[in-house]
């Protein structure tokens, strides 16, 4: 649901020693022939020599703040952390701008800026990372030569879930290449060795608890960001063991449309579309704007789930998604909003259970919950923020919150 956030990181690193000038003098002095065996691992030819450059932790921070600034305009921001915090994936208090920031500014060892067409190895990269984040970089600058990864993200409109398919073709697309520049070093390769895959998509998850600002982020916080690192390597995978090589370019030609496609790349094969369920009929009351619209993708359910139910029943029921719809309604005179969103599942006996499910996750997103009529389809009451009206019909579940 956090879209259009289009900087673009390696691998993470934690704080280490300075890099000198000589260092830094011998460390780029490798980046053309690193380029160079990206360019045979992914099948495309360099069209221009990519400039690069050491940057500080300060000006890697005024670089994101730059970058978010560029990207997202401030009521964006705060209307989705509006949404985040109706649903319940973070706290009342919580800053999702800052939070964002202070993730990005941790996690980053190196980045490639596409407007620049130039890429930066933070000044703090342990030498034993250094290698992989430029390779990392590098085949993000290689696919933008041939591809325009500006370009390609902002296709996904206004669509949250495409546009975290598309960042998980971008990211899981260099992991893959990067995994792979290190088997071969070893005399490896993904394809004789799969193993290595599962290796370093299970480094990654383990990865998180070890930076603080990361590991005390909520949850959704924590899966959306390494999602297309680690889902988006399995997804590459897949489909390479599909095409060959010829999978580095069909990813971008013929880009996946969902999170669900990413999570299981049968789906992406089959062109399994998702749906867009109509949203609820509500009376919006006076006053009230419309401030945002988007997708909510099976990744979004699967983290909800998880956060207040499970993760067993996440795993269960997450993949009987096949759509979700949501719209944001406001007042700001009242700092009063109106959520509704509807989901479609793949049965209705799967909204049934989801219908049970949501009662749960509203009782412990929120401090108090008085449900005042309910049916086996229907269900009106009180929360936190106002009045709900909970429904099913067919496969699809629907809910409207905060009405006054």
């Amino acid at each position: 649901m956090i879209r259009k956030l289009i900087p673009l990181f390696a691998v993470s690193a934690i704080a280490w020693a300075q890099i000198t000038p000589e260092q830094e003098k011998q460390l780029f002095s490798k980046v053309d022939e690193m380029l160079t065996q990206v360019s045979q691992i992914l099948g495309m030819k360099m069209n221009r020599r990519v400039p690069r450059a050491i940057i500080t932790r300060d000006k890697i921070r005024e670089y994101i703040e730059q970058r978010v600034a560029e990207t997202l305009k401030p009521e964006e921001i705060r209307a989705q952390e509006v949404v985040l915090k109706k649903l319940g994936f973070v706290p009342q208090d919580f800053d999702l701008k800052s939070q964002m920031i202070d993730v990005l500014t941790e996690q980053a060892a190196a980045f490639y800026d596409f407007k620049q067409k130039k890429l930066f190895l933070a000044s703090w990269t342990p030498s034993a990372m250094q290698d992989m984040a430029l390779v990392h970089e590098l085949a993000h600058a290689l696919a933008d030569q041939h591809f325009n990864l500006e370009k390609f993200i902002a296709k996904s409109g206004d669509d949250d879930d495409a546009a975290t398919a598309r960042g998980a073709v971008v990211e899981g697309q260099a992991s893959w290449v990067m995994t792979e520049y290190l088997a071969r070093q070893a005399g490896q390769s993904l394809k004789s060795s799969p193993g290595l895959i599962q290796s370093t998509v299970g480094a990654s998850a383990d990865a998180i608890q070890q930076y603080p600002v990361l590991g005390k982020s909520p949850l959704y916080m924590q899966q959306t960001l390494i999602f297309p690192y680690t889902q988006g390597l399995l997804f590459q995978h897949a489909v390479f063991q599909k095409m060959g090589v010829a999978a580095f370019s069909e990813v971008f030609r013929r880009a996946p449309v969902s999170s669900q496609q990413i999570i299981h790349p049968d789906r992406y094969f089959a062109r399994a579309m998702p749906t867009k369920p109509a949203l609820p009929a509500a009376q919006i009351p006076a006053g009230h704007k419309k401030t945002m619209e988007g997708t909510l993708g099976e990744l979004d359910f699967q983290i909800l789930l998880q956060q207040y139910v499970g993760e067993t029943v996440a795993r269960q029921m997450a993949p009987r998604w096949k759509g979700g719809h949501y719209a944001l309604w406001e007042n700001p005179a009242e700092k009063r909003a109106v959520l509704l969103f509807a989901v479609e599942w793949g049965t209705p006996d799967d909204a049934a259970k989801f219908y049970e499910y949501y009662q749960k996750i509203c009782a412990k997103k929120w401090t108090g919950l008085r449900v005042t009529e309910k049916q086996p389809q229907q269900a009106t009451g009180a929360g936190d923020d106002g009045r709900f009206q909970w429904s099913v019909r067919g496969p699809v579940f629907s809910t409207v919150e905060g009405l006054p």
